[in-house]
């Protein structure tokens, strides 16, 4: 019967001794865990921050091709006013004088 004993006793020795060694596993992971939703929250921000700046980029970004749409429809109704077929025909008029001093 010690014989029984002294093996029970070392199943529970060695249980004992795998039950703890489980618990600091558990006790080591849920430190890891918090470190890495500290790091998930912080990486979370980070993007919220990016697509901010992104999308006021993109809204800078329109705004200046709107306006350069704008200037550049505002010179070329400069030149459709008119003057743009009496520009055409100076230089007619200055290739013509042109060739007959050649």
């Amino acid at each position: 019967m010690s014989g029984d004993l002294r093996t029970i006793e070392a199943s529970l020795k060695g249980l004992w001794e795998r039950a703890r060694r489980a618990g600091e596993l558990i006790t080591e992971l849920r430190g890891e865990k918090r470190l890495l939703v500290t790091r998930l929250e912080e990486l979370e921000r980070q993007v919220a921050m990016l697509q901010q700046e992104l999308a006021r980029k993109e809204q800078l970004m329109r705004k200046a091709v709107a306006e350069a749409g704008a200037s550049a429809a505002s010179r070329a109704a400069v030149l459709a006013d008119g003057e743009r077929e009496a520009l055409a025909q100076k230089v007619r008029e200055l290739l013509v004088k042109l060739e007959a001093y050649l």
